[in-house]
């Protein structure tokens, strides 16, 4: 008769790892909830004073960054729900901004300061990929 070892770790079942999200993307995230409403309400409620900061900006660039930003919140929302999509809708409006950007005249140096957002995300979501679904 042989012998059954009930005290072996190896043969125990193991335990989901917990997700954690660390320091970094927590920050960012909290930050992404805060500022992207409040660069909505603006980009919204005084799109004049937008425009006559930036001359290349027209009423219909602001409104659509202004609908930006309430999709960067969603994508916020998703990367904190550990959703694979929001982490490329992510990266898809760094991309978006950045070409705005350029666009308007802020420069490359400033549009460049746009994809440290997106490098944030990679930084803090490759070492965690697996819990993204």
């Amino acid at each position: 008769m042989q012998e059954h070892n009930t005290n072996n770790v190896a043969d125990a079942p193991s335990q989901p790892e917990q997700k954690k999200r660390g320091f970094w993307l927590s920050t960012f995230l909290i930050l992404m909830f805060i500022a992207n409403p409040l660069t909505a309400f603006m980009y919204f409620s005084a799109p004049d004073l937008i425009v006559s900061t930036q001359p290349k900006a027209t009423i219909g660039i602001v409104y659509a960054l202004g609908v930006m930003s309430v999709i960067n919140f969603a994508i916020a929302v998703g990367i904190w729900s550990w959703k694979k999509y929001a982490v490329y809708g992510m990266y898809a409006s760094v991309a978006i901004a950045f070409v705005i950007n350029i666009y308007l005249g802020i420069g490359i140096v400033g549009a460049l300061f746009g994809l440290l957002g997106g490098l944030l995300i990679f930084l803090t979501t490759r070492n965690r990929w697996q819990w993204f679904s």
